[in-house]
């Protein structure tokens, strides 16, 4: 006789349920996982290595209306297609997409500083930018800087600046 039949010696029914819920609960994981995969860009999805059927099937979600509840069932397929993928190789490259890497961390930092500096500093500091950053345009930084000391509410004139340094800084 199988062994894996309730009531046979050396299983539970309390091992059964167990063993369901935790089926259930990685299926419902992975579609999950399959609906952050259909919140990518296609330029982001080129990044990962996924079966056709599952690409094609998130490409389908993605043209499809959220109509007669089209996506819903759609959704339903990508998890069934999720559950012949490797889940934790998905998890694992949308974490990494997630996380910023260490050059756009240090691009922050180095934005983050220069507004600061700017805003609070001298005319030197627009020239050393302006050294630093050879690119960025002298009469439009200056003015933006002008702008950022001269008036109380700051935060438009801030924001400005943001744009500016953002746009300079690669």
């Amino acid at each position: 006789m199988n062994q894996d039949w309730p009531g046979e010696p050396g299983t539970s029914d309390d091992e059964l349920v167990e063993s369901k819920t935790q089926r259930k609960q990685q299926m419902t994981a992975l579609q999950k996982l399959g609906e952050e995969l259909t919140g990518l860009k296609p330029a982001q999805l080129d990044r990962f290595e996924l079966d056709p059927a599952l690409r094609a099937a998130i490409a389908e979600y993605q043209r499809l209306p959220n109509r007669h509840e089209a996506r819903r069932r759609q959704m339903q397929f990508i998890g069934k297609l999720m559950r012949k993928a490797d889940g934790e190789s998905i998890r694992q490259q949308l974490e990494a997409l997630r996380t910023p890497g260490l050059k756009e961390v240090r691009r922050g930092q180095t934005i983050a500083h220069w507004i600061e500096r700017l805003e609070t500093g001298e005319d030197q500091d627009v020239f050393d930018f302006l050294e630093q950053y050879p690119e960025a345009e002298r009469q439009p930084l200056r003015q933006l800087v002008r702008n950022c000391r001269r008036h109380e509410s700051k935060e438009p004139h801030r924001e400005r600046l943001l744009d500016f340094i953002r746009a300079t800084i690669h």
